[in-house]
């Protein structure tokens, strides 16, 4: 859509008879007129297509793996898939992909001046761009995930009983990890207009690099803090293969827990402080942000009509 088209329809869309009745019938048309038109910007542009991409890469990893390893327990190919490839590689890309655009998009299309012009202060408007945003990446994890799951557990003989409240806890871990990610970028991307380049060193270096290490840096990852909800909410036992009757903890052994001389993981935070920690966190950059897009002037050239 070019430009003019889409001050044209953002203009109209503000332009409607409520938007003209009482201040408060006024406000809230236009809140309502930002998210909706923000959902739609993001559903009807070309990053579903990349997210679906990603759906469908992981599904294709699982099909491989049954194909060339049908031996494999489905609780080591979840943890693979779902609790190590999916949370250091895709929800940081997908938070990445549509965060970085909060701002930028409506500059490089022109419309931000339509939106600015709007009763609505500055803050709640780039509120609203993020909640948008947030419900667009919510949802998308949710349809990751369950199809993940769904590639990983159809025909193996696990019930649905024992698989569904595995799919709702690891969609949960992942809906707040691909939310802290958005707040967290959409910061950057007012910090910087490099915000792709940015995100993906963070990305690279924190999350996947000192997440990975046993030391306290790693307390400063989003990935430290969603593995232990994930390990004090889900279990990963693989039979050994010499003894089948002994199991071996998966997590605990590539997410370098030490549970021999910590069995509770009494040294590290508990599941309610990691629940506290990445909602702060979500917060915290969430004011920031808002303050920031309060303050600043946007220089934005008004697209003329053809």
């Amino acid at each position: 859509m070019k430009p003019a088209a889409i001050a044209d329809v953002t203009a109209n869309s503000f332009d409607s008879p409520a938007d003209r009745g009482a201040p408060g019938s006024s406000r809230l048309v236009s809140l309502w007129t930002v998210y909706a038109l923000t959902l739609r910007q993001h559903l009807h542009g070309k990053r579903w297509m990349v997210i679906a991409g990603m759906c469908v890469l992981c599904a294709g990893l699982v099909a491989v793996v049954r194909a060339t390893a049908p031996d494999v327990p489905s609780v080591e190919l979840e943890f693979d898939i779902a609790f190590m490839f999916i949370p250091q590689a895709i929800l940081p890309l997908l938070a990445l992909i549509y965060a970085s655009g909060l701002v930028r998009d409506e500059q490089e299309e022109q419309t931000l001046t339509y939106l600015l012009i709007r009763p609505i202060p500055k803050w709640a408007l780039y509120s609203l761009k993020l909640f948008a945003t947030l419900t667009t990446a919510v949802l998308l994890v949710v349809m990751l995930t369950l199809l993940t799951y769904v590639a990983i557990y159809a025909g193996g003989g696990t019930s649905f009983r024992e698989v569904a409240p595995r799919v709702l806890r690891a969609a949960s871990i992942h809906s707040l990890a691909v939310v802290t990610y958005c707040c967290l970028f959409g910061l950057i991307s007012l910090l910087t207009k490099r915000t792709l380049v940015v995100g993906i060193l963070y990305v690279a270096l924190f999350e996947g690099l000192l997440a990975n290490l046993p030391f306290s840096i790693r307390l400063a990852t989003v990935v430290y803090y969603t593995r232990l909800i994930a390990y004090r909410t889900l279990t990963f036992l693989v039979p050994l293969p010499i003894d089948p009757s002994r199991f071996n903890d998966l997590a605990a052994e590539v997410w370098q827990f030490d549970v021999k001389t910590d069995p509770g993981l009494v040294d590290h935070p508990q599941l309610h402080t990691c629940l506290i920690v990445l909602l702060a966190a979500c917060a915290i950059s969430t004011l920031l942000a808002a303050i920031l897009f309060s303050q600043r002037e946007f220089h934005v050239k008004t697209p003329e009509k053809s």
